[in-house]
């Protein structure tokens, strides 16, 4: 058959046939429709602990702005249990579309150190945005007899065990600084872990447990409230946002510095466009003044780093709680 019979014939000349349907009939064939823009449906945030903790506050003040940047629903999807493993799980295993992220904290690098994890922590994520970060707030509930650090460690000394100190779950930010803080000042309190923590904070308002180590952003309404009293920070400066707190160093507990950092992640393999995309969307959102005004009440300070930056804070996190783990000899409840 001669090969002339097989050339496309121009529109104009297609033997009447209307230069519409021509154009929906080729936009039809495979490869030649237009790309869809991204995003074009909802996007869900994973949070990997219950409602009411830090992590879950930062989501959904971040999600109201950052609908807004990306012009679609952003939900806010609580996922609790096996110390954030289960949402962290969901988030490696989803489709990277940019469509599944996960408000990760700083334990995301630490769980590997104490769990056999179902994902590896850093090659199965692919670094969003850093959000910001805050230290950590020794707090005691307000009828508890120490009114200082010093007192704190006075009572625990005199009641070896007898006094608790509670935290977000094993392997969390919190419990790990409450190991350290046992080693540093011999003291045996004994660790009530928690499914997040908004329980903790509930039980330590309710008077059930004395005390706990608690992320900024996390406890900040109730100190203000007077639900709870803050003892202490572990920043190496008084946190802006509670600067009537004194810090362990200036108490007294030298070289415990622990920063809670919090973070969007999303699976591996998400296209560098997406991340783009949703990096830069979290960036104008972060810098409103409404949402730059919610989270700093919350004490967090802001941090923008680049994706790559945030990757590699994660990479030296994970080595740096990998070498504390075995150096406390610290292990999973």
């Amino acid at each position: 058959m001669p090969a002339e019979r097989h050339r496309l014939v121009p529109c104009a000349s297609h033997r009447g046939v209307p230069r519409r349907l021509l154009i929906l009939a080729a936009a039809a064939l495979p490869g030649l429709a237009p790309a869809q823009k991204w995003p074009a449906q909802p996007v869900r945030i994973i949070v990997p602990y219950t409602a009411g903790g830090g992590s879950d506050n930062i989501a959904r003040a971040l999600g109201t702005e950052l609908s807004r940047e990306l012009g679609q629903p952003v939900v806010v999807d609580n996922r609790p249990g096996a110390s954030a493993m289960l949402g962290a799980e969901m988030v490696a295993r989803a489709a990277p579309d940019g469509y599944t992220l996960l408000m990760a904290d700083m334990p995301h690098t630490i769980t590997p150190s104490l769990y056999k994890t179902p994902y590896d922590a850093l090659k199965d994520f692919t670094p969003v945005a850093l959000i910001g970060s805050s230290p950590l707030v020794l707090a005691v509930n307000p009828n508890f007899k120490a009114q200082s650090v010093k007192q704190f460690v006075a009572l625990a000394k005199a009641q070896p065990g007898r006094l608790n100190l509670a935290s977000g779950g094993t392997g969390t930010a919190t419990h790990l600084a409450g190991e350290l803080f046992k080693q540093q000042t011999g003291t045996f309190i004994t660790h009530i872990p928690y499914k997040g923590s908004g329980q903790a904070i509930a039980d330590v308002v309710a008077g059930h447990t004395e005390s706990m180590f608690a992320s900024a952003p996390t406890v900040i309404p109730h100190i203000r409230s007077g639900a709870l009293r803050a003892l202490a920070t572990t920043s190496a400066q008084r946190s802006p946002a509670l600067p009537q707190v004194p810090t362990l160093g200036e108490s007294g507990v030298r070289g415990l510095t622990v920063l809670h950092w919090f973070g969007l992640l999303g699976p591996a393999g998400l296209p560098s466009g997406i991340q783009t995309t949703l990096h830069d969307a979290v960036a104008r959102a972060m810098a409103t003044p409404t949402l730059q005004a919610k989270l700093q009440s919350l004490g967090l300070e802001l941090t923008p780093r680049t994706a790559a930056e945030f990757g590699a804070q994660m990479e030296t996190d994970a080595a740096r709680w990998a070498r504390v783990v075995k150096e406390r000899n610290i292990k999973a409840d």
